[in-house]
């Protein structure tokens, strides 16, 4: 078994290394020194990586600086140029989604980069704790019970199908706002009541509960001014979301962006989930 080495994340990496070195990998937590592991340090980590060791960073990437999230790092981990200036050539490095400027360096220093989080297995299978994370964020934010509540999911890609079939099965009557003519059909087939984004105007006006998973804007302030009886907005797409928030804010509509919601909501299940499907990519030719 390779060598892997988890750089960043939270209580989800913790259980993806526990459940890794249930499968034989030898495991090594680089930014976990407040769990008495590793503190992210760019020259012991070179020292440590060997040809053929795997590098996995968390679901969420980094940011536009090369910030990765670090819950149980003292130190923010920062990942540069000298991060990969310091790796072995045809290193693999597993990441949720990469920024321009991360798979940039990452071909400058012959490195190669799967992001994971389009993947169909992973994407499914982590849309259960989403679509019950959603739910829970709904149920401690709103006034009213699911059952019998008018829902909006908007987008019905494979975490908004899943997310808008537990609406269901709660009760409440739910509609699906997608352009795509494919999923309006597999919405009707599913008992849903589905609608193209430009004759959704007066389904918004109903709307009590709103959940987006389209990761572009599609809650403009025309929209939002025609939300009168809404409870609350979830948005579960990647930052930044489909939500003019400040504008929501400012006629005081209550809308939240919960992006990462796996490992937040039950980290647990998370991790195994990501402990079943990484080992595929693990395999890939160097």
């Amino acid at each position: 078994m390779c060598n892997i080495h988890l750089i960043g994340g939270d209580d989800r990496e913790l259980y993806l290394a526990e459940n890794l070195k249930e499968k034989g990998y030898n495991v090594s937590l680089w930014g976990f020194d407040l769990k008495g592991f590793n503190k992210f340090d760019v020259g012991a980590i070179g020292e440590s990586i060997q040809p053929n060791d795997k590098i996995v960073f968390p679901m969420s990437g980094t940011s536009e600086h090369g910030v990765v999230k670090s819950q149980y790092s003292k130190e923010p981990i920062v990942v540069e140029e000298s991060f990969f200036i310091q790796l072995p050539q045809k290193t693999l490095i597993c990441i949720g989604w990469a920024r321009k400027w991360f798979l940039s360096l990452a071909e400058k220093y012959n490195c190669k980069v799967i992001e994971i989080a389009e993947d169909d297995e992973l994407a499914i299978l982590n849309s259960i704790p989403s679509g019950e994370g959603a739910i829970q964020m709904a149920m401690d934010n709103s006034e009213i019970t699911i059952h019998g509540s008018k829902a909006i999911v908007i987008g019905f890609g494979r975490c908004g199908t899943t997310l808008a079939r537990m609406l269901q099965g709660l009760g409440a009557k739910v509609t699906i706002v997608t352009r795509n003519p494919v999923n309006l059909a597999r919405a009707f087939e599913m008992g849903f009541y589905g609608i193209h984004p430009q004759k959704a105007k007066q389904h918004y006006s109903k709307a009590e509960l709103i959940f987006n998973t389209a990761p572009s804007m599609v809650l403009d302030k025309k929209a939002l001014e025609s939300l009168k009886n809404v409870e609350v907005i979830i948005d579960i797409a990647s930052a930044p979301g489909g939500v003019d928030f400040a504008y929501a804010k400012k006629i005081g509509i209550k809308a939240l962006l919960a992006p990462g919601l796996p490992g937040i909501i039950a980290p647990k299940t998370a991790g195994k989930i990501l402990s079943e499907v990484l080992p595929k990519f693990l395999k890939e030719e160097r």
